[in-house]
């Protein structure tokens, strides 16, 4: 049975506090709370999530869609069937990821209907995990829609800068490629900003030796337990600002099984490692306390060697990021023996 995820005020008569089966439900609410203050490593369930509309010059309107992972190490693959579909016309594949990195990602895919009036009404995003349901349903409620401002304040809190546009983001080559198990595929990728939102140091892109630095929120104790996490906070939007590119797995084959934390993240090897694109605010990633920003590669060309373990199908994601916009290139691999 499915999970609807929304907000609700739940208002309770103090006379039904008497009763043994209320101090029952009482008691399993405040257990649900106390479960949400733990962090898990594994085996808790992925939830989809609505990041909101954001309309268009040709009147189209684009539903954003993204998801939290609730595990901070495991890493989950949910092949698009019975266990990730997106509703009716729409699906049940629109291009949801099939591997779900830990934690939070946001505005990972988005469904493209027809106008204000499309006749759906809403779009549902299903997914079922560690044997659990959860549903995002896609509405066009006022309260959701996303101008450009409203995007990049996703990323960072303040007002963002104006004039502000996405990355520009090319790979070179194919966007389909057919390759051998273990044989090296090159991912060219070119990606260019337009130096907003600049770097603290004021220098575009960013450098080897620079250090971003933020309020902290962990207070006096540089390794407490809780650190923005599990409820993030004020470090939820928080995003250093300036040029970085990665690639990651944004989908696998469904006919590939695998074991271990990282899930068929493990079948690819990219040479050289790749940066995190989820948000770990306690290391390691753009949304931690001291992160240094890569350098930018000479001509802003990342040459990237890309094998594969397994045969299958695997769907690789290239992804510039200003600190408050976001350019994706997917790169779909047809890997055989």
């Amino acid at each position: 049975m499915g999970v609807r995820i929304v907000a609700v005020s739940v208002v309770v008569l103090a006379l039904v506090f008497g009763s043994p089966h209320a101090r029952a439900q009482q008691a399993t609410t405040e257990q649900e709370n106390a479960e949400q203050m733990l962090t898990y490593s594994r085996g808790q369930a992925v939830f989809p999530a609505y990041h909101g509309w954001t309309p268009k010059p040709d009147g189209t309107i684009d539903l954003w869609f993204g998801y939290l992972n609730q595990n901070f190490q495991e890493e989950l693959d949910i092949p698009v069937g019975p266990d990730n579909f997106v509703s009716g016309r729409y699906g049940p594949d629109a291009g949801q990821p099939t591997h779900f990195l830990p934690r939070n990602n946001r505005w990972i895919f988005k469904v493209t209907v027809p106008n204000k009036d499309f006749p759906e009404k809403e779009v549902v995003w299903t997914l079922t995990s560690k044997g659990k349901t959860y549903k995002a349903y896609a509405t066009l409620h006022p309260g959701y829609v996303k101008d450009e401002s409203g995007l990049q304040r996703e990323y960072f809190g303040e007002p963002p800068p104006e004039g502000n546009k996405p990355p520009e983001l090319r790979v070179d080559g194919a966007l389909t490629r057919t390759t051998r198990v273990g044989e090296p595929s090159a991912l060219r990728v070119i990606a260019t900003d337009d130096g907003i939102p600049r770097p603290a140091t004021g220098i575009p892109g960013g450098g080897a030796n620079l250090r971003f630095r933020r309020p902290s929120i962990c207070g006096p104790n540089a390794q407490p337990f809780y650190c923005g996490e599990p409820n993030e906070g004020a470090g939820a939007l928080f995003s250093v600002r300036g040029l970085r590119m990665a690639c990651f797995l944004f989908r696998g084959g469904s006919e590939v099984r695998t074991r271990g934390d990282r899930g068929q993240a493990a079948l690819v090897t990219f040479d050289p490692p790749q940066e995190k694109v989820w948000e770990d605010h306690r290391r390691g990633s753009p949304w931690a306390t001291g992160y240094v920003l890569p350098p930018i590669p000479k001509d802003n060309t990342w040459v990237i060697q890309t094998s594969f373990t397994e045969a299958g199908t695997y769907v690789v994601r290239c992804q510039a990021h200003d600190g408050l916009l976001v350019k994706n290139e997917d790169i779909t691999f047809t890997v055989t023996r």
